[in-house]
């Protein structure tokens, strides 16, 4: 049976409850609008990531073909010393970071991996166990430069050092773009250990490689 006007229920909005509508609006419009905490502080870390390393195609067949190359470590060697070499190790490769450049580091850190594998095979115990304290080596590179240098531990971290800084500035070594070969090799009449490094420079690389293309260098 429908219901008369007069059995309708009179609804009064009262001034109480049109502030409490006013009050859900607003805290409403606050939950949906405001972001929350650190949205803003902190931007997509994807997107951060892709755009500090780089991934293009043109990189990745570069250093396919980079790490294809087999330069001759004995064009970095005065013809003197080159005579005398006992054995060359298997090169490490690496892209120069801005670590291994800058002016406060004055280090060159290689893979410890790597290390054990090509270069202690050089080594002979008692020399593996002095890397703590660390071994003086000469270290040839690019247009003959030579400087002496400390190879040592840190931590557990194997790194070229002491008169690193200035050979970087001799070869003028930068940061990603400058892609390096590194040897040990032992000199047969005074059994002194020693390193030559050979650079290559891509001027297009501005960024460390991503993982995707590092993963090509061995």
């Amino acid at each position: 049976m429908p219901t008369s006007a007069e059995e309708t229920t009179d609804v009064r909005i009262t001034r109480q409850d049109e502030r409490a509508a006013k009050i859900l609006v607003a805290l409403s419009r606050n939950k949906r609008y405001h972001p929350r905490e650190g949205d803003e502080k902190n931007p997509s870390n994807k997107k951060g990531k892709a755009e500090k390393e780089d991934n293009s195609k043109e990189t990745m067949m570069i250093i396919k073909a980079w790490n294809l190359a087999k330069p001759d470590p004995v064009e970095n060697i005065p013809s003197r010393v080159a005579k005398l070499v006992d054995q060359f190790s298997q090169p490490i490769k690496k892209q120069l970071t801005v670590s291994d450049v800058k002016e406060d580091q004055r280090r060159l850190m290689l893979g410890k991996d790597e290390v054990k594998k090509k270069m202690h095979p050089l080594l002979t115990g008692s020399e593996i166990k002095r890397l703590t304290e660390g071994l003086d080596v000469t270290v040839y590179g690019p247009g003959k430069v030579s400087r002496t240098m400390r190879f040592k531990m840190w931590s557990s971290t194997p790194v070229l050092t002491s008169g690193w800084k200035g050979f970087v500035d001799a070869c003028d070594l930068k940061e990603h773009c400058d892609f390096i070969h590194i040897w040990m090799f032992r000199r047969r009449e005074t059994r002194e250990l020693c390193f030559v490094i050979d650079k290559t420079k891509y001027s297009t690389i501005t960024k460390p490689l991503a993982k995707e293309i590092s993963d090509q260098i061995n």
